[in-house]
């Protein structure tokens, strides 16, 4: 298969799970704000959002790290699975300590300290299957990923669904995520060992000085990263008040789910970046300006149309109770570029050894973050919360661009988003043109006169479908 082939064939079963996941995940969120109202959905996102940030904390963010150097030596990937495995159950008991401490302290209603003990016991099973998915996407075998989170996920809304029907409320159906995630991370342990083999349970100090030695540098990546992501909510928690936090969530929600392509297809690049430069900087340099115009060809539709069309999708999935979120979500979804290129040179600078840079400059958007919510939240309430998103994740880009282009090559975003650009806004006309229409008729003609306008553009090339019917072609003979 070549490179392209398998570069889109990863980034299709990385997205699938991360695309299926939050749209079954839509029945229970409907369900939440249905029975349990905006608060209740708000005590969810929050509760989530503490989880995000302890998980991150438990892998210690060495998914990157082992996916790297299982694809430098594949040969010792079992032993390199087995001691991180090890490794990370350490990490997971202090990130349980340390969640439960830091809601009790926060001084959290007893409902949201329950709820949160309990998703607490889920941190073991998560970084154990956040392991067992970096072996997979460094054999470029991601389709094994999306099957188990697809399972679990199902399992999971399934349950939730149940327990919502009966007059259960949050702390319930934590016991339910606690359960799935335990559930998930035995059933891609089980693929692991169908399909990669048995891990090799054997101390390696070699394994376990390059973990340690390492660890302190991915850990702040993730862990930064992930503070600069999600302490939004958390701050609106104690700067506002829960629901403001149901009214952000119902916004970020959508958010997620349009990340999820250039999350996957970033996630999926990184061991062909990792190859790309033991060849040499060229092969890197194409490689990194072909992702970032698909990116910008995906992304740009997106984006335009959202804006325009945020009332409609607020109203159609969660009522007209959640009005509030429709500007929320109109300001919101442009972070959606400057987030998903900051991904992509993040992997960038990780495959060229260069994750203390991408160290450095999470740590500044961390507190730029944290300094924007404690000045804007106060005066603006949640959009104060989402224009301190907006600036961090611009400021975050402009600084990896600038250390990149001085260090390792220049990245012309211009060069490659004229052509999608014209083509998203030619299609932005149609679609508000369309605005009184049926939602779904809209996005569809919407969709067909932007692929019109991008093939007419020349944005899209004929090797570019060929290459992407391919993958389809090849996914249906699996």
């Amino acid at each position: 298969m070549s490179e392209r082939n398998s570069i889109l064939k990863n980034t299709i079963a990385l997205a699938v799970p991360n695309v299926l996941n939050p749209v079954v995940s839509f029945v229970l969120i409907l369900l939440i704000s249905r029975y349990l109202g905006v608060q209740g959905l708000g005590e969810y996102s929050l509760i989530l959002s503490y989880f995000g940030i302890f998980s991150t904390l438990a892998s210690l963010g060495l998914a990157d790290l082992l996916v790297r150097e299982a694809a430098r030596r594949p040969g010792e990937m079992h032993n390199l699975f087995a001691n991180a495995l090890l490794f990370g159950v350490v990490s997971s008991l202090a990130a349980m300590l340390g969640m439960n401490a830091v809601v009790a302290v926060l001084d959290y209603q007893r409902e949201i300290v329950l709820a949160s003990f309990i998703c607490s016991f889920a941190l073991i099973a998560s970084t154990g299957a956040t392991y067992a998915e970096a072996m997979f996407r460094s054999r470029e075998l991601s389709e094994y990923v999306a099957l188990c989170y697809v399972v679990e996920n199902a399992i999971r809304v399934g349950v939730c669904v149940f327990l919502l029907h009966r007059g259960f409320g949050i702390p319930a159906l934590f016991y339910a995520f606690m359960g799935t995630r335990m559930l998930g991370a035995l059933f891609i342990y089980l693929l692991y060992l169908h399909v990669l083999g048995r891990p090799t349970w054997s101390q390696n100090r070699e394994m376990w000085k390059l973990l340690a030695g390492q660890a302190a540098t991915f850990a702040s990546i993730a862990i930064f990263s992930t503070i600069h992501l999600s302490v939004d909510q958390i701050m609106l928690s104690k700067l506002a008040n829960i629901e403001s936090v149901g009214i952000y969530s119902a916004a970020d929600r959508l958010l997620t789910i349009c990340k999820t392509f250039p999350a996957a297809f970033a996630s999926a690049l990184l061991p062909f970046f990792t190859k790309a430069y033991v060849d040499g900087r060229t092969p890197l340099v194409d490689l990194v300006m072909k992702s970032v115009r698909y990116l910008m060809l995906t992304l740009l539709p997106v984006v335009i149309g959202t804006v325009i069309l945020a009332d409609r999708f607020i109203v159609l999935i969660y009522g007209a109770k959640f009005m509030e979120s429709v500007e929320v979500l109109r300001l919101h979804i442009v972070s959606l570029i400057p987030f998903s290129l900051v991904f992509l040179l993040a992997q960038t600078l990780i495959a060229t050894d260069k994750q203390a840079v991408d160290l450095k400059i999470n740590v500044v958007a961390a507190v730029l973050n944290v300094v924007l919510n404690f000045a804007l939240i106060p005066p603006l309430g949640v959009i104060g919360s989402v224009l301190a998103t907006l600036i961090t994740v611009v400021a975050f880009y402009f600084l990896q661009n600038i250390y990149i282009r001085s260090y390792l090559f220049s990245v012309s975003l211009a060069k490659v988003s004229v052509r999608p650009l014209a083509a998203a806004l030619g299609m932005g006309v149609v679609t508000y043109g369309l605005r009184g229409q049926n939602v779904f008729l809209n996005v569809a003609i919407s969709a067909m006169a932007y692929f019109g306008l991008a093939w007419g553009l020349q944005a899209v090339s004929r090797e570019d479908v060929r290459a992407l019917a391919a993958i389809f072609s090849q996914t249906r003979v699996r």
